[in-house]
């Protein structure tokens, strides 16, 4: 769908981010690597606490245009 909007879950919106950074999962805000794997695969979703502190150590706002980047809708 050219110029369309396309759908990401947050997981993969974060994975992103971090790879747009060239940030490694290792401990990333304190976290597992498994349990970031885990958020970014889509296989669990962040509390909002835990959403905090990874958009925190990504250096974005939580209100962040994560609901509007680059023509995605993130479904949260």
């Amino acid at each position: 769908m050219k110029g369309g909007i396309k759908t990401m879950n947050i997981g993969a919106a974060i994975k992103a981010v971090r790879l747009e950074k060239n940030l490694k999962q290792n401990k990333l805000a304190g976290i597992s690597n498994t349990y970031l794997s885990d958020i970014e695969t889509g296989r669990t979703a962040p509390s909002l606490k835990t959403l905090k502190k990874i958009m925190q150590a990504l250096g974005v706002d939580i209100s962040w245009d994560i609901f509007l980047k680059d023509n995605y809708v993130i479904n949260v």
